[in-house]
This record gives structure tokens, sequence and C-alpha cells, in this order.
């Protein structure tokens, strides 16, 4: 076992930590409340701004800052508390554990993803610089499986935002 092997442990171990803790209801989301808020602030801060109008005499270029803010505020927020709504609706139809156990796989999940795309950007800068020895990375047993996860993920992802943009 190599110190890569040691530090991607340990980032994924505090990932079913935090998963487990939270639970796959929460993990969940909170990763959808991350995009569509996003989202929901690009396409519908423009019904804020309208709002915030009415209300300040800012300059326009901070109440639609402003507004971008609000609108991404209050998405993440109300995901959020449906979220813990659902999580307690879990517990209480005795899933609570089933909840936590899968939040924590889901949080081993979603950091290897992470790791995959620091990967997929160190790689490239190895290449240059040599940051990481490659015997280092051949030794590695996590570092090949975990590399592999975001360009087998990223591909489809970005097919699938070519094509809403394009319709």
């Amino acid at each position: 076992m190599s110190t890569i092997d040691i530090v991607i442990g340990v980032i994924l171990i505090l990932g079913f930590i935090r998963g487990f803790m939270r639970g796959l209801i929460i993990e969940i989301a909170s990763l959808i409340a991350l995009v569509a808020g996003i989202y929901g602030a690009i396409h519908f801060s423009h019904f804020t701004l309208e709002f915030l109008k009415d209300y300040v005499s800012w300059e326009d270029k901070y109440i639609e800052l402003c507004a971008y803010a609000v609108t991404f505020i209050i998405i993440v927020v109300s995901i959020l508390l449906i979220g813990k709504l659902l999580t307690k609706l879990a517990g209480a139809i005795a899933l609570g554990i089933v909840n936590r156990i899968c939040g924590g796989l889901f949080g081993i999940l979603k950091l290897a993803f992470v790791i995959s795309v620091v990967m997929m950007f160190l790689g490239n800068m190895n290449n240059d610089y040599q940051l990481i020895d490659e015997e280092h990375i051949d030794k590695s047993i996590l570092y090949q499986p975990v590399s592999q996860i975001a360009p087998l993920i990223l591909p489809p992802l970005m097919q699938e935002i070519d094509k809403q943009k394009e319709s």
C-alpha cells in the first residue's frame, strides 16, 4: 500500500462518515440543490430582479448580482428542507439505518468522483511537470480504479449537456 492509497483511502473514509451522518436523502438533496440552484439562478433570477427593483435603489449590476444570489439561496434552502423532511419520514418508517448506510456509500462515490476529476488534471500536469513519480502510481492499488470514474461519467454527461443546449 502506497502513500497515494493512504491519502485516497482516508478521503473515501471521510466521505463514508459524512454520508453516513447525513444519510442518502440529504446527500442526494444537497447535490440536486446545488445543480438546481445554479440552473434556477441562471434562468429565473430575472423574476427576483424585478421584485428587488421595486424595493431597492441600487445600481443594476448590484441588483442583478443580489437577484442571482437570492434566487440561488431560495432554491437551495427549499430543496434541503424537503430533503430534511424526507429524512425524518424515512426515520419514522424505520428506514433510518438504511438511509445512513446508503448515504455512506453515496458519500464514498461522490468523493471518489471528485478525486478522479482531480486525478485527471494532475495526470495531465504530471506529464509535463512530473508531480508524482510513475513508480508510486504503478504501486498504488486505488489509483487506477478511482482515476477511471470521472472519464466514465463525464463524457455521457457532457453529451447530454450539449443535447440540451441544441434543443
